[in-house]
């Protein structure tokens, strides 16, 4: 005869086969909202090898990933770029901000900017980060702005920390918190052409889009999931590499917390001008320090080193 104490382990027993099964059916309907919704966003070429490129690290398990993410306005030019680093635990990831008139080296070794390196080619803009950080750039992601602020609203908004109030095009934006929707962030990312002001700005959006789809039910509501495919499948380009399988069980394997998604800026040296152009020079020396800490998969910890962030450049000499 089975007793009380048999019949209460069958119930327990039975009830977590039923929470794990829920949750497993969870992760299923997820995972086959994630891969549906990413089947349809454009794909280019897979990164070209050349002489001299980074070597992909070694690795027993997970090893981090990072992509280069090239933010283009409503012309096609680049507006910003920005290196994303996901752990190798995929539990945190950071957004290193790179100005669009940064100074970096073309594939013969002579000055050039990011943009211009971008106007040449996506993956000219790769190489020229991967020659700067010497590490080797897993994936290339291009994002059409005007598109991607459309995931405010599927977040149901956004709010970001403004240094200084801004009016523009009948808008008013308070220094402070601000709640945006997709328009306004629009507006709010445009206003400026200064480089530093946009990047500043643009990374501090993005960061909060990123947490907004890894938090809440972005990630759990399939419907959620699908609307943000959506907008993905118009405004994302990836390299052919990026698959919806490579997709799926990087989504299998990423647990971020909202907290978990950071964004600093590059380490820049100051301004100068190259052939009559304003440009941002990196900061060569600092930036040895964050290509060890990409090597080391240890860049929060650099990151938190990181003072003066967005405090003004110094002028230096011309180019």
């Amino acid at each position: 005869m089975r007793t009380r104490s048999d019949r209460l382990v069958a119930v327990a027993t039975l009830g977590a086969f039923v929470v794990v099964a829920g949750v497993l059916g969870l992760v299923s309907l997820y995972l086959g909202a994630v891969t549906q919704a990413m089947s349809g966003v454009p794909r280019t070429a897979s990164l070209p090898d050349y002489d001299g490129r980074p070597a992909a690290q070694q690795a027993d398990g997970n090893r981090a990933v990072r992509y280069l993410v090239l933010v283009t306005d409503e012309k096609g030019a680049l507006a910003s770029a920005y290196l994303a680093h996901l752990t190798a635990a995929r539990d945190a990831l950071h957004l290193i901000g790179l100005p669009a008139n940064l100074l970096v080296s073309d594939p013969h070794g002579m000055d050039a900017t990011l943009s211009s390196q971008f106007a040449q080619a996506p993956a000219a803009a790769v190489r020229a980060i991967e020659g700067l950080v010497d590490v080797r750039v897993d994936h290339l992601v291009q994002v059409d702005l005007d598109g991607f602020t459309r995931i405010i609203d599927v977040l149901g908004g956004v709010t970001v920390d403004n240094r200084t109030q801004i009016a523009a095009e009948g808008w008013h934006f308070g220094a402070g918190e601000l709640r945006l929707t997709g328009d306004k962030a629009l507006i709010y990312l445009s206003t400026s052409t200064h480089s530093m002001t946009r990047l500043e700005r643009t990374e501090a959006v993005f960061v909060e889009i990123v947490r907004g789809m890894a938090s809440g039910d972005a990630l759990t509501n399939p419907a959620k999931v699908e609307s943000i495919g959506s907008v993905l499948n118009s405004c994302v380009v990836v390299d052919a590499a990026l698959t919806p399988g490579e997709i799926r069980r990087m989504a299998l394997d990423m647990h971020l917390t909202s907290d978990a998604v950071t964004g600093t800026p590059l380490p820049l040296a100051g301004l100068s001008e190259l052939r009559g152009t304003q440009v941002i020079v990196p900061d060569t020396d600092r930036i040895k320090q964050l290509t060890t800490a990409l090597h080391t998969d240890q860049v929060k910890r650099w990151s938190a080193g990181q003072t003066g962030l967005w405090q003004p450049l110094p002028e230096l000499r011309p180019r």
